[in-house]
């Protein structure tokens, strides 16, 4: 049987139009937990329908302006066209194999073959076969490459993974090349359904061409229409109402139409409109903007054209570089055709914070409802995220930014129009993982901002690149930002951009501080401003601490330093490089201050801690360190503790808006000081003691008996020796002036190219390291665009999204401490009030209840785990307890509780987090 034009509709169509066979409706699509199956044509003409309605309600603009560019025909030429291709998806279900897992609807077709040779997947079925029928409609198919078989392929990738590319399904028939497809009856519907789709829907003539990557975005459509209609709910409420006939699915078609507009707004893609206004509209809890804010707002409306492009902030710590981001990514939204955008943050912890800001921010910007999600491995403990604990279901007066059920399933949630998440969400999209089209689907249609771009190591930088390249390609508009970048990463960042979008020659100029830079991704112009940013000056203090038994003994520093608190008051904060430090210094201050007639406060962060017992410290910390919610002025505020210290690790460098009149911080890398700095005197308005009238950053450094540098043992596999030495030699006892002095410094300390002629031992391991996890992760990611010589290379790795790792040194793993009852009997809680559940189906509830007394931690401190470490065997089809190490907890004479896994000690305890002792 042929397909060829009608001569008087132009539509393609069976050559025996009249009388032609009919689709037959006894061959299901769907089946499962529905009460009789789902005709597969009408599955075709629902994901088809759901494609329409996706093009005109949900899809950015600029994608649709992308993929029809690819195509070379008009946007709503596009949409017809990708619709129709959508509607053919599933065709490789009408197949012996498929038809059969379904015995008793199997039985009853008629004269049909039945199923021999191996069980094939229908995506594959249909990526061989299509290829040759779309070429009787007259698609180019003259080699492997050609849009025929393309279209073919990006329909064999709708479960997440292309396959490749078999020159012997260009050559011979399908049957010849995947026997399995079925002859005769199954050969004739198959031609039927397609000739039955492309009746009803009439798409336009064949593109001329299409590139590979709007080839994976119309992929990435196909998938979220088949997701959308492929919904239980949907599909038992369209059972009642199937057709009887085949004269009925034109109606069927139109009634999916009617409904897609629902399902879409049930799902929670509704795109955002967020409001005109300025920036002082915007944001009106700002009295007076900074020279920085007013800078963008003022002039980068003019720079933006037709077109998407890159704004890289670079600024002090604490100016409003996160309105500025929010402002700017709704100038370019606007501009470029991408209404929404995703927040992406260095940390769980920092997503989590910035997640309630941009609730604030979505909620008194968007014009109608519009979801928001957050997206990290954890987010479903966020009680403020998923709805248990706090109402986040309350609609204000102006929009609700409540994320549905459903962009809380797997995969699903880069689809929202608002996302805050991690960076991972970014570079995963550059990884060859199953659905990687639906991620950079996500991407595609909003703004991209990312904080603390410093944050990253050279494996992440370079993911990051990669997905610039993409992105610039796909007319994606990015905001960067940062307080300490180094000019050579600038720069690497903007030209990875500006090479995506068709200018590889380009480079940034040294980078104005502070100030802001931006590409045109149009023109490849890049425009840069300097502001002013207001002068302050920050005390540097370097107090020595003797370094004993290769670590750092902080005790006598730390009483000097801390004297003028405990005698007036105040609040300081204390960075220790390692958790094991950090533990260590809160039980010597704890020691030290129970001494004391007025004890102050003492807190101790860092991600040892169980998920919920963090989350407690961190809101907890924001209370007493933040801005205060009740007094509108800081100066008149009371609820600040009199006297308070905080001992964390780098938790509290990035994204916590935390305010101290001190600051101690063990030697870091300058970056990183200058970023704890940057929560000393952070609140300008605020009540300071006498003794704390300048900001003060004390650095703590290790010293040997001869007062040289010796770095506790710990220490360089946190960070870079080379680079700790580097900022050792830099900072002296004086001033820093900010931002007058920063770049300089951060210039200095992070120059690869040693122009200062010198280079240590050190130094090359810091520079051989860098560029073997650069390699790394250019050999790990998808091609770059121009470099994409098949889809099968955007999906080709087999490794489950869990098991692939965007930061390298992560091979993390959960833990959960369980106190042991004296019968042996597992408990969630020291009073043995709440059992370890151990049953094969559990509730939401008691999964997100176990996972909160989670800790991650590296795998190598588990090493020598056994039997009695595993989860209880009914956990193991669980996806999220499955790999949990379970540490039993048993209580000894002293009334601790404490557990072992090979010559490792564990102790838990809710004000010290997690404690692990090495015993020899």
């Amino acid at each position: 049987m042929a397909l060829h034009s009608h001569p008087a509709t132009g539509r393609w169509v069976h050559a025996n139009q009249v009388g032609q066979i009919d689709v037959d409706l006894l061959l299901w699509g769907k089946s499962y937990g529905l009460e009789r199956p789902y005709p597969l044509i009408c599955h075709l003409l629902d994901t088809a329908a759901m494609v329409d309605v996706l093009w005109k309600q949900y899809l950015s603009p600029n994608v649709k302006r992308f993929i029809a560019a690819a195509l070379g025909v008009g946007v709503e030429e596009a949409g017809r066209l990708v619709a129709f291709w959508a509607g053919l998806h599933d065709i490789g279900k009408c197949m012996p194999c498929f038809q059969a897992m379904n015995p008793d609807e199997f039985k009853r077709l008629h004269d049909y073959s039945e199923a021999n040779g191996e069980k094939r997947r229908h995506e594959h079925a249909a990526h061989v076969w299509l290829g040759r029928p779309l070429s009787l409609m007259g698609y180019d198919a003259r080699s492997p490459q050609s849009i025929a078989f393309l279209v073919a392929q990006l329909l064999g990738g709708h479960h997440g993974r292309f396959r490749v590319r078999d020159h012997r399904e260009c050559r011979y028939p399908a049957t010849a090349v995947l026997r399995e497809l079925g002859e005769e009856k199954w050969e004739e519907q198959r031609e039927a359904i397609m000739a039955t789709v492309a009746d009803i829907l009439a798409p336009p003539p064949p593109p001329t061409g299409l590139s590979l990557e709007a080839a994976a975005l119309a992929c990435g459509i196909t998938i979220l229409a088949d997701w959308l209609v492929s919904q239980e709910d949907y599909l038992t409420r369209r059972l009642p109402n199937l057709p009887t006939g085949v004269k009925d699915l034109k109606r069927h078609y139109q009634h999916s139409l009617h409904l897609a507009p629902q399902l879409i707004q049930e799902a929670g893609l509704t795109p955002v409109r967020l409001r005109d206004a300025s920036f002082a509209e915007e944001f009106p809890q700002i009295k007076q903007p900074n020279e920085l804010q007013l800078s963008v707002s003022a002039q980068l409306p003019a720079l933006l054209t037709i077109g998407p492009g890159l704004l890289m902030v670079t600024a002090p710590m604490g100016v409003g570089k996160t309105e500025v981001a929010f402002h700017a990514a709704r100038l370019l939204g606007q501009a470029s055709g991408t209404p929404g955008f995703l927040f992406a943050l260095p940390t769980m912890a920092t997503a989590d914070q910035m997640y309630g800001r941009t609730k604030t921010y979505g909620e008194s910007q968007a014009e109608d409802d519009a979801a928001l999600t957050l997206l990290h491995s954890m987010s479903w403990l966020n009680d403020a995220y998923v709805g248990e604990g706090v109402d986040s279901t309350v609609i204000t007066e102006d929009a609700n930014v409540t994320a549905p059920d459903w962009l809380h399933g797997r995969k699903r949630g880069l689809l929202a129009p608002m996302s805050v998440g991690t960076i991972d969400q970014v570079l995963l999209a550059v990884l060859p993982l199953k659905h990687m089209p639906l991620r950079m689907l996500g991407l595609a249609g909003k703004v991209l901002i990312v904080d603390e771009v410093h944050a990253y190591d050279a494996y992440m930088q370079e993911l990051l690149s990669k997905a610039l390249t993409w992105l610039g390609r796909l007319g994606v508009p990015v905001v960067l930002m940062s307080a300490t970048l180094p000019t050579r990463i600038a720069g690497r960042l903007v030209a990875s951009y500006l090479r995506g979008a068709g200018h590889p020659e380009k480079t940034l100029a040294p980078i104005q501080y502070p100030g802001w830079a931006y590409a045109d991704a149009g023109s490849g112009k890049i425009s840069t401003f300097e502001v002013r940013s207001k002068p302050r000056d920050l005390c540097i203090e370097r107090r020595l601490a003797p370094v004993k038994a290769s670590t750092l003994d902080r005790s006598e520093a730390l009483r000097s330093l801390l004297s003028p608190l405990v005698d007036e008051g105040g609040c300081a904060g204390i960075v220790c490089n390692t958790v094991a430090e950090a533990q260590e210094t809160y039980l010597f201050l704890r020691d030290w201050f129970e001494s004391l007639p007025n004890a102050p406060e003492l807190t101790l962060l860092h991600a040892r801690f169980p998920a919920r017992r963090r989350e407690e410290i961190t809101t907890e910390i924001t209370r007493q360190f933040g801005k205060c919610k009740l007094c509108p002025v800081l100066a008149e505020c009371e609820h600040r503790p009199k006297a308070a210290v905080l001992v964390a690790t780098q938790v509290i460098e990035q994204s916590l808006d935390l305010d101290f009149d001190l600051m101690i911080s063990d030697l870091a890398p300058i970056a990183l000081l200058l970023q704890r700095s940057g929560r000393c005197h952070r609140h300008e308005s605020r009540l300071r003691p006498s003794w704390a009238a300048e900001p003060k950053l004390a650095v703590l450094r290790p010293s040997g008996a001869d007062g040289e540098l010796a770095l506790p043992r710990s220490w360089p596999f946190v960070y870079s020796p080379s680079l700790l030495r580097r900022t050792d030699v830099l900072i002296t006892d004086g001033v820093i002036a900010i931002p007058g002095d920063v770049q300089r410094l951060v210039e200095t300390v992070y120059d690869d190219a040693f122009t200062d002629g010198e280079m240590s031992e050190e130094d090359l391991e810091w520079i051989g390291k860098e560029i073997a996890e650069s390699s790394l992760a250019e050999m790990v990611a998808i091609p770059r665009p121009e470099e994409l010589a098949g889809l099968h290379l955007l999906t080709s790795s087999d490794v489950s999204e869990e098991m692939v790792s965007t930061r390298l040194g992560a091979d993390s793993t959960r833990v959960l401490c369980a106190y042991q009852g004296p019968d042996g009997s597992l408990f969630l809680d020291a009073e043995h009030s709440m059992k370890l559940p151990d049953a094969a189906k559990l509730s939401r509830r008691m999964v997100k209840a176990i996972l909160a007394e989670t800790i991650p931690l590296r795998s190598t401190l588990l090493r020598g785990r056994d039997t009695i470490n595993e989860p209880p065997a009914s956990w193991l089809k669980n996806a999220w307890l499955r790999d949990l190490v379970v540490i039993p907890l048993q209580k000894q004479a002293d009334g601790r509780a404490t557990g072992w896994i090979g010559q490792r000690e564990f102790q838990l305890r809710s004000d010290l987090g997690l404690r692990i002792t090495t015993h020899a």
